[in-house]
């Protein structure tokens, strides 16, 4: 990839990057759909359809942009517009099914469950087409754990507090050391730099809009450390459930460990919000940096205060990582 010219480059990170934009708009159609309640839902029942045609018309404008200039990348351009139009249609059909009558329990469905398998199996083939040192490399590796964590530790129809949570646990232990990974590859030349010149190589920079290299890097260090604050709080989540099936803990402590679970699942929407965030704040700026115009779209289902991931221990956390060196 990475021995391509640069406007070959160019041409497939803009595609790519639409893709992206479109992915994480989903997301916020999914967890709208997840955590609004009926009457939310009818209230906004257009704006979502809006939203679908929105999405189909990113897809078009990736597919086309990447067919007007070359086919280099065919097989990774073809893979990622093959997984959004999956997402697109698996996100769809949640959709119309939206109204129905849902079983409020926390039973792990199988529906679910095969969606998750069947996004780990695009996340394991992206990585075909990375080097191994590469940030993206590790985050799709992050994003592998985290499915594992529920595919390897539940069974469908199985309670939530009936599955393996230790397992799920080191998964997410594991997923955690991925994102630190991917934050520290950032710093390492030389795919950034490559990334950033390739996308700024056809602007004057003396008249367009475009962001710095540091500014570039800032965006995707806010989006990881948004993604790690997420998987910190599923972490706790799997501790806690590992913790509620012992059958010596008193009754006190059953008691507080639940107060302590509720806490953890009230905060998980606005997370996820903060992620899907990010990454529209990362994908816009990318596209408008890379002479594009694109629609500043905001969330349908948006975090309660942004603003806050840069505050936050997650944030901290990663920003005094050392720089890694070698793999």
């Amino acid at each position: 990839m990475f021995t391509e010219p640069p406007t070959t480059l160019n041409n497939y990170l803009v595609s790519k990057t639409y893709l992206e934009y479109a992915a994480f708009l989903l997301s916020d159609i999914e967890y709208f759909l997840i955590y609004s309640d009926v009457a939310t839902k009818a209230s906004r029942f257009s704006h979502v359809q809006i939203r679908f045609s929105e999405i189909t018309s990113l897809l078009n404008k990736s597919r086309n942009h990447y067919l007007s200039t070359n086919t280099a990348f065919h097989k990774p351009f073809k893979l990622h517009y093959d997984y959004l139009n999956w997402f697109y249609d698996e996100t769809l059909k949640e959709f119309n099914k939206s109204f129905e009558v849902k079983d409020e329990s926390d039973i792990m469905d199988a529906d679910t469950l095969d969606v998750i398998s069947f996004s780990m199996r695009f996340f394991d083939a992206f990585q075909a087409y990375l080097p191994t040192d590469h940030y993206e490399f590790f985050l799709y590796e992050a994003a592998k754990l985290s499915s594992q964590a529920f595919t390897d530790c539940f069974k469908a129809g199985q309670s939530f507090l009936a599955g393996n949570g230790e397992l799920s646990t080191e998964f997410t232990e594991s997923a955690l050391d991925m994102l630190e990974k991917s934050y520290q590859a950032l710093d390492r030349d030389p795919y950034r730099r490559q990334e950033y010149d390739a996308l700024t190589i056809s602007l004057d920079k003396r008249r367009q809009e475009h962001m710095s290299f540091e500014h570039y890097q800032s965006l995707q260090k806010i989006f990881i450390a948004s993604s790690y604050q997420e998987n910190v709080l599923m972490k706790r989540l799997f501790q806690i459930t590992s913790i509620l099936i012992d059958d010596s803990i008193s009754c006190e402590m059953l008691d507080e460990l639940s107060e302590v679970s509720e806490s953890i699942t009230e905060k998980i929407p606005d997370y996820v919000a903060t992620r899907n965030e990010s990454a529209l704040l990362m994908c816009t700026s990318t596209l408008i940096t890379a002479g594009q115009n694109i629609s500043d779209l905001d969330l349908l289902f948006p975090p309660k205060e942004f603003s806050m991931i840069l505050k936050s221990n997650s944030y901290n956390y990663l920003q005094n990582l050392p720089v890694r060196v070698g793999n």
